[in-house]
C-alpha cells in the first residue's frame, strides 16, 4: 500500500484494513515461530509493518 492510497481512503476504511493487516501480522509471525519461516514470509511482515505504520500516521494526524 502506497503513501497515495493510504491518502484516497476513508477513515473508517483505514481502521478496518488496519485490522485486517494487524491480523495477518499475527498469522506472520505465529507462523514464524511455528518452524513454517521463509524469506518470502519475512518479507511479507516487513511490509505489512509498513503498511500498518502508514495507516496509524494517517490516522493520528486527522485526530490532531
Amino acid at each position: 500500500m502506497k503513501k497515495a492510497d493510504v491518502l484516497k481512503i476513508t477513515a473508517d476504511k483505514l481502521e478496518d484494513k488496519r485490522r485486517e493487516l494487524k491480523k495477518e501480522l499475527f498469522n506472520l509471525k505465529s507462523s514464524s515461530l511455528a518452524g513454517e519461516d521463509s524469506l518470502k514470509k519475512k518479507a511479507k511482515v516487513k511490509t505489512v509493518k509498513r503498511d500498518v505504520a502508514r495507516i496509524m500516521t494517517r490516522l493520528n494526524n486527522e485526530a490532531n
